[in-house]
């Protein structure tokens, strides 16, 4: 696996984990639709998100 897949895999899994964890830290709460959120946010980044190498 080329380095830069590896960089936008974890900016992608980053991205799934960080949405529910700002909603957790802003509300108190962990709800349901803010981890399907970040997990679309991460999966749209991950199969949408920039080439590598960037052109």
């Amino acid at each position: 696996m080329p380095h830069g897949a590896a960089v936008h895999r974890v900016i992608s899994a980053g991205v799934a984990v960080a949405v529910p964890a700002i909603a957790f830290m802003a509300n108190g709460e962990i709800d349901m639709e803010f981890i399907v959120l970040g997990a679309l946010i991460g999966f749209a980044y991950w199969y949408w998100g920039p080439a590598w190498p960037p052109l």
